[in-house]
């Protein structure tokens, strides 16, 4: 008996250590993924910086920003044992990263984030990056043009069955003509809609509404991008 236990802990321990250096190559693999996007997010900025065309810039810079946005979930992977990813910590980041390349330092943006913690798997996280970006930048680029302070609240909820991922800003809603199904013209959109629905299985609305949030004491018009997702993508 006492050698069959001594056989059974040897064993338990020879796991423990392949499981925790498999762990540390994960790691190492996401951080040096991280590292090279991050390589390719500079050459961009680089090759923008030279450009004469406004058009091929801000081409550009998006680039740079949906690139980044992977790269921040590599970052947080790099960063844990566990392949499950914080959707509010990566909504922080990516807030961040847009705000510093694509808002001019003097405009004026309040950011709040609130709702229940969701925690999904790498994988789908990933995606779920590349659609908070995308919304991000919508907000920034078409809510807030011609303006000079704006809000962001990215807000969280779930039910039973899915979760809620809403991203408000109040700035000048949409047009009184707006049609999601034919918008082709709008990249940001159409990956947002094609990873939403095709990739995740998801619904993804654009809703121009009175918003839930105030600024300065009174209810603001602006615009709701919403995605759910089932629980079941886990």
């Amino acid at each position: 008996c006492r050698i069959i236990l001594m056989s059974d802990i040897t064993e338990m321990r020879k796991k423990d250590k392949e499981i925790k250096i498999k762990s540390a190559v994960i790691q190492e693999i996401h951080h040096r993924v991280k590292n090279n996007l991050q390589t390719i997010a500079s050459l961009l900025r680089m090759q923008a910086r030279r450009t004469k065309s406004p058009e091929a810039k801000e081409a550009l810079k998006e680039g740079v920003n949906r690139i980044l946005s992977i790269s921040i979930i590599h970052e947080f992977l790099s960063q844990q044992d566990d392949e499950i990813i914080d959707v509010m910590r990566v909504a922080k980041s990516i807030m961040d990263s847009v705000c510093q390349s694509m808002l001019d330092k003097d405009f004026g943006l309040f950011t709040d984030f609130k709702g229940p913690e969701i925690k999904l798997p790498s994988k789908n996280a990933s995606k779920l990056s590349l659609v908070i970006n995308e919304m991000i930048l919508n907000a920034i680029e078409h809510g807030f043009e011609n303006r000079f302070t704006g809000v962001i609240v990215f807000e969280t909820a779930e039910t039973d069955t899915e979760y809620v991922i809403s991203i408000c800003d109040d700035g000048n809603g949409l047009p009184e003509d707006f049609d999601l199904e034919a918008v082709r013209s709008s990249l940001g959109l159409y990956i947002v809609n094609t990873i939403v629905t095709e990739e995740m299985g998801g619904k993804f609305e654009l809703i121009d509404r009175k918003v839930e949030f105030s600024k300065n004491g009174h209810q603001c018009h602006g615009t709701r991008a919403k995605i759910t997702i089932q629980k079941e993508i886990q």
